[in-house]
Order: structure tokens, then C-alpha cells, then sequence
């Protein structure tokens, strides 16, 4: 199949192709789509550049593993996300456990402690989020993107996008009241 192909595919079309030919191109356009959202997500857990990239790397070596026992390929992406927030909890734990130190060897050093009540609310915030931003419009959500999750400046965008300041603003503002629209109304479940 050709590459374009590939990118009108839905996420369930990807998996059955990958899992049924194992199609390396199936899963380069899943790994295309989820990399940047996965590592956010990551970053935002562990607050480390590096750890969240070697996650995000890690989880999908480990999808490509596993997809074969994947029973829900519409599922892909809470199945991708889940293995992350796995990762990133053992991270956590194991970061915890390397900086514990004697009390007597090192008084002025406070021990940090890994919550993870905490580290699962901050999941659950991030998972709501991320949906709501699927459901923004693809302008709305790039600015957003660049804006918050890339931490791009005012000054940035207005280069990167060729608008002018007052228009970056403008369109950040407006893509910020949507999320808080969406955010106030939630989706109505079909019963």
C-alpha cells in the first residue's frame, strides 16, 4: 500500500493492518500520530525531557510487541496511553528509590515522595484534556499545542505562523474559550 493510504486510515484500520500483514507502514502512521501527543503526556507526569522521550520510545517498542494481543484495536490509543501511564508510574517509583538517601550521610537532602493518588488524578486531568483537544478544530489545537505543550512565545508564533501578534492572541484566546466550552459541556452519550 502506498504511504497515503496510510493517513486516511482510522486507528482500528492501522492495528487490523498491522496485525493482520504486519505492516510496518501501519504502524509508522499510528507511531506519527502518537508520538508528539504520548511524550506530552509523559512529560507532564515525570517533568523530565528525557525520561518522557525514552517512555514515550519505549511504549511503542513495547505496542509493536504486544499488538498482536490487542483484542480491541479500536482501543489503540487508551491502550497506548495506559502502557505509558504504567511507565511513567515505575518510573517514578524507581526514581524514588535512587534518590532515597541515609539520613546521616546526607541531612540536608529531603526525600521527595511519589503519590500515586496524586501521579492518577494528574493522569486522569491529562486524559480529559487530551480529548478535549481532539475535539478542538485543527487550527484551534496546533496553537494550543505550540503555545503550551511546545512552550513557544507570542513572538514565536507570530514568525512561525506569519500572523501578527494581535492574531496570535486573538486565536489563543478563542481556542482557550472553546476548551473551557467543552470543557463546562461534555459530550452527550447516545443511550
Amino acid at each position: 500500500m502506498q504511504k497515503a493510504i496510510f493517513k486516511q486510515m482510522t486507528d482500528e484500520q492501522l492495528v487490523l493492518c498491522f496485525q493482520g500483514q504486519a505492516d510496518a507502514l501501519a504502524f509508522g502512521e499510528l507511531y506519527c500520530r502518537y508520538f508528539t501527543k504520548l511524550y506530552h503526556y509523559c512529560y507532564v507526569i515525570l517533568n523530565n525531557a528525557d525520561e518522557a522521550a525514552d517512555i514515550a520510545q519505549d511504549t511503542f517498542a513495547k505496542a509493536a510487541e504486544k499488538i498482536h494481543h490487542l483484542k480491541a484495536p479500536a482501543q489503540f490509543s487508551a491502550w497506548l496511553f495506559r502502557i505509558a501511564r504504567n511507565a511513567c508510574i515505575d518510573q517514578a517509583k524507581e526514581k524514588q528509590k535512587r534518590q532515597s538517601v541515609s539520613p546521616d550521610s546526607s541531612p540536608d537532602l529531603v526525600e521527595e515522595e511519589f503519590d500515586v493518588e496524586e501521579a492518577m488524578a494528574k493522569e486522569a486531568a491529562i486524559e480529559q484534556i487530551r480529548l478535549l483537544m481532539e475535539r478542538l478544530a485543527p487550527e484551534a489545537r496546533s496553537i494550543l499545542m505550540a503555545k503550551y505543550f511546545d512552550g513557544r512565545s507570542i513572538q514565536e508564533l507570530t514568525e512561525l505562523m506569519g500572523l501578527s501578534e494581535s492574531a496570535i492572541k486573538m486565536r489563543l484566546s478563542r481556542a482557550r474559550h472553546r476548551m473551557l466550552k467543552l470543557y463546562n459541556c461534555p459530550p452527550r452519550i447516545a443511550s
